[in-house]
C-alpha cells in the first residue's frame, strides 16, 4: 500500500498548494481511496493534478468527520467521479459550530441524501484490508477528547459540546503490517488506538499518519499524553494538520521516528 498526502497545512514540494485542511490518497493492490477531501479553499483538484493522481480512478472516499476542512472538496470529487462510494458516519449530518460563542458554522451536511453514501457504524471494511471505524462513546476516556470551542446543534436546536459521534479513523494492513490513518482524532488519539488494537488484535503499528488534534493539548499535558501513547508500539509517527508544531516537536522528543507529513509526502505502508 502507498499513502500520498494530497492536502495539508504545509507543503513538502514546490508547486503544491497548502490550506487549513486535509486529504490523502490511499493506493492498495485492489483500489484507490481518498481519505477526506480538504477545505474551503478547494486546492484538492490542483494538488491531485500536480501529483498525477486521477480522481476518475477512485473507488471510494472515506470522510473522517463533518468539519468543513475535511469535507469541502467532496462535491468536486463527485462531479469528476460520480460513481464513487462515500463512506462516512451518518452523524456527519449533524450541524457543527465553532468558536467560544458557537456562532461560526463549521460543518455538517445531509449525507444520507447522497446515493453514493455508505454508512460507517462500528468497524466497516471499505475495501480488502481497509477498515474504517468509529469509537463508541463508552470506549472513550473523556480526558483525551479535545472539544474546546467545538459544538454541535442537537435535534431540538440547542447547542451543546460536540460529541464527535461522526469521528472516523482507518486501520489498514499493508506489506509492512498494520497502520492507522487519522482524520482529526476527535474521539481522542489514545482512545482510537486502544479501541482498534483491542478489536482487531493489533500488536504493533508500522505507521500512524494524519491529524492527531494534539494542537488542543496544553503543553503541561504533553508528558501525560506521551506516557499514554507509549503504551502502543509504533514504528513511525507521521502526523500533520491539526497536530500543531509545538505538539509535533514534543512528540519528536518522546518518540524515535517522528516527522511531519505535509502535502506531497509519500509513505509506503
Amino acid at each position: 500500500m502507498k499513502l500520498t498526502v494530497v492536502v495539508d497545512n504545509f507543503c513538502q514540494k514546490q508547486g503544491l498548494l497548502a490550506e487549513w485542511g486535509y486529504s490523502s490518497w490511499l493506493e492498495t493492490k485492489d483500489t484507490n481511496i481518498l481519505l477526506d477531501t480538504a477545505g474551503i479553499c478547494h486546492v484538492l483538484t490542483h494538488n491531485l493534478n500536480f501529483l498525477k493522481l486521477d480522481p476518475t480512478k477512485l473507488s471510494s472516499v472515506i470522510l473522517s468527520h463533518g468539519h468543513f476542512d475535511h469535507i469541502s472538496g467532496l462535491m468536486d470529487i463527485l462531479r469528476i467521479q460520480p460513481q464513487v462510494n462515500v463512506f462516512a458516519s451518518p452523524a456527519v449530518s449533524i450541524e457543527k459550530r465553532g468558536d467560544a460563542d458557537a456562532k461560526r458554522l463549521s460543518g455538517g451536511f445531509p449525507i444520507q441524501s447522497l446515493r453514493q453514501f455508505r454508512p460507517i457504524e462500528g468497524i466497516t471494511e471499505a475495501a480488502p484490508d481497509v477498515f474504517a471505524f468509529t469509537v463508541p462513546k463508552a470506549r472513550r476516556n473523556p480526558h483525551y477528547v479535545c472539544c474546546r470551542n467545538l459544538w454541535e446543534v442537537n435535534e431540538n436546536g440547542s447547542v451543546e459540546a460536540d460529541n464527535f459521534e461522526d469521528d472516523v479513523s482507518v486501520a489498514v494492513k499493508g506489506n509492512k503490517g498494520w497502520s492507522l490513518l487519522l482524520g482529526c482524532s476527535h474521539a481522542g488519539l489514545p482512545n482510537i488506538m486502544r479501541y482498534i488494537t483491542e478489536e482487531l488484535n493489533i500488536e504493533e503499528f508500522d505507521t500512524v499518519v494524519g491529524g492527531s488534534h494534539l494542537c488542543a493539548v496544553a503543553p503541561r499535558e504533553y508528558p501525560l499524553w506521551a506516557e499514554k501513547l507509549s503504551e502502543f508500539k509504533v514504528k513511525r509517527w507521521r502526523l500533520n494538520h491539526c497536530t500543531g508544531f509545538k505538539a509535533a516537536a514534543a512528540m519528536a522528543k518522546y518518540f524515535d521516528d517522528v516527522d511531519w507529513a505535509g502535502c506531497g509526502s509519500v509513505i509506503e505502508l
